[in-house]
Formats: structure tokens, C-alpha cells, sequence
């Protein structure tokens, strides 16, 4: 094998390397966003319902979207469940969060380790 093709190999190696650093990044990213959004939709709702005074809520009707299918409850239960999958959702969001920085992380180093630079292609 040549210096040349050798040379073109690594390359490709540390390219498909770097793509896949690339998509995890961007995978997390992208769950990052859907659990922030989610969050947020779960926020709006949660301090709607909050914002009925305790004895307004008392036998008052709710609707929750479960697995698909709007299930009838009261807006207590409904509060709590949302403050449930909220917590849930922060501790997604917090993990996600740590995810990514951990894996940018890994890829500056990586960068460092074998000397990788990105170069910006004219479009």
C-alpha cells in the first residue's frame, strides 16, 4: 500500500469518525429541543390550571390527552400529573444536557488528539 492511499484512508477513517461524532451531537440537540418544548407545553398548562382558584377547581372537568385517547379527570388530577411528568421531564432535559456537553466534549479532544481541523467548503 502506497503512502498516498494509507494517507486516503486515515482520512476517511478520521472523516467517518468525525460524522459520527457529528450526528450524536445532533441527535442530542435535536432530544434536547423536543424535551425544552415539552417542558414549556407542560409550563403553559400546569399555570393555567394553577391559576384557578382551589375552590373553582373543586369537581371541575378536565380533559388529558393519554396514550392517544383524551381521558376525563379533574383538574387536581390533572395538576399533579403534570407536576409529575414535569419533574420527569427535567431530569430528561438535565441528562440530555449532560450528554451533550459531555460528547462536544469528546470531540474537541478528539479534534486535538488527531489534529483535526474543519474547513468550511464555498457554497
Amino acid at each position: 500500500m502506497s503512502t498516498t492511499a494509507a494517507d486516503e484512508q486515515k482520512s476517511q477513517a478520521l472523516q467517518q469518525e468525525y460524522n459520527r461524532f457529528k450526528e450524536l451531537i445532533s441527535e442530542l440537540e435535536s432530544q434536547l429541543s423536543s424535551v425544552t418544548a415539552q417542558l414549556q407545553e407542560h409550563g403553559i398548562v400546569d399555570n393555567t390550571l394553577s391559576s384557578i382558584e382551589p375552590e373553582k377547581r373543586t369537581g371541575r372537568k378536565c380533559f388529558k390527552m393519554i396514550g392517544g385517547v383524551l381521558v376525563e379527570k379533574s383538574v387536581d388530577e390533572v395538576i399533579n400529573i403534570l407536576t409529575e411528568e414535569i419533574n420527569t421531564l427535567k431530569d430528561q432535559r438535565s441528562k440530555l444536557d449532560e450528554q451533550l456537553t459531555k460528547n462536544r466534549k469528546e470531540l474537541e479532544s478528539w479534534m486535538k488528539k488527531h489534529n483535526v481541523k474543519v474547513v468550511q467548503g464555498n457554497q
